[in-house]
């Protein structure tokens, strides 16, 4: 077994298809993604101890410690406490992640990767393939803390890279695109902090429940979703840009039909200014109602576009695509 390892994996940026990867959707309609890892991650350092058990995640100002019969006995246990305890092997793990949870960019689903990879490791050093991983993940937030979420969220955590991804009712394909594709990418895209963090899960429910409970509404949006992913896959392939910007601003509008407060006024502000500064698209990343906002632009817009929406308070984000999934160092 080993004593110490440090687990770590990428967060991502979804493009186009959030909301067709719930099994509750696809399971009868099929759905597809475009996402993508980026080059910010959140890390635990794993260290086992002789007899108590430390859960450190400074991010959200949690700390635990104590021995198994007393941590057992805290209602509402958190995901990292769960799996400490789930493992039944006394150590100290500690998590930090390079962006604020809560911001759009699969926090919550690349700590549940992380967990999971750093756990199996720690007696294990069988590589878990990256499929397995995810659904691993999945199963941890969706079946075990019954959080809303779709699937995405953890593939490009275990796969990396940038993909294409359909869902289907007995088989998930991850179709990666080309690397000179990844590389057009970064060089057409741009990431903004807008300073403010949101519960993905509340708008998830919401839009959770009308998939349930058939609302014809809501899956003829996703359906439309789905023809959307596909249009903008053949744009990336073609690697055209102004059709990939055009092909997000009429997701981005579809995508304020899922639920109540994916948008708001400053969120409108910000996606009208950089569409006034020579944009071809933009959108929220993630659920909606705050944190990250991604800008598709040729790159000579790109010094406007970032004056003027710093202008408004938000903060560029540098990134490029990260082409590994999650992985575990062992010793550190």
């Amino acid at each position: 077994m080993e004593n110490k390892l440090t687990s770590i994996a990428p967060h991502r940026i979804s493009i186009c298809g959030g909301g067709t990867d719930f099994p509750s959707f696809y399971n009868n309609h099929n759905g597809a993604v475009i996402n993508f890892a980026i080059t910010r991650f959140s890390k635990i350092k794993l260290r086992t101890l002789k007899n108590k058990y430390v859960v450190i995640a400074s991010d959200v100002n949690e700390y635990y410690e104590g021995t198994e019969d007393k941590l057992f006995k805290i209602k509402n246990s958190s995901m990292p406490l769960y799996t400490i305890l789930e493992k039944r092997i006394p150590s100290k793990i500690s998590i930090k992640s390079d962006v604020p949870p809560g911001s759009g960019l699969g926090s919550s689903g690349t700590l549940a990767v992380n967990l999971v990879n750093a756990f199996h490791h720690i007696d294990n050093k069988k590589k878990m393939e990256p499929m397995e991983l995810s659904e691993k993940a999945y199963k941890l937030e969706a079946e075990i803390f019954k959080k809303a979420i779709g699937k995405q969220d953890h593939m490009p955590a275990a796969f990396g890279g940038f993909n294409y991804i359909e869902y289907k009712k007995n088989k998930i394909i991850v179709k990666p695109f080309k690397k000179k594709i990844s590389n057009a990418l970064t060089e057409n895209c741009l990431l903004f902090y807008l300073g403010t963090t949101r519960d993905a899960d509340k708008i998830l429910k919401r839009q959770e429940k009308r998939v349930q409970s058939k609302s014809d509404e809501m899956i003829d949006v996703l359906k439309i979703m789905n023809k959307l992913t596909r249009r903008m896959k053949n744009d990336l392939d073609d690697g055209n840009f102004k059709d990939v910007g055009n092909t997000l601003e009429i997701a981005w509008e579809l995508k304020k039909k899922f639920t109540k407060g994916i948008s708001n006024k400053f969120i409108d502000k910000v996606h009208d200014l950089a569409i006034e500064s020579g944009a071809y698209g933009a959108k929220i990343t993630g659920a909606g109602g705050g944190g990250h906002f991604l800008v598709v632009a040729d790159k000579t817009k790109h010094r406007n576009i970032i004056k003027n929406l710093h202008s408004t308070g938000c903060k560029r984000v540098l990134f490029d695509v990260s082409l590994k999934g999650a992985v575990v160092n062992y010793g550190k």
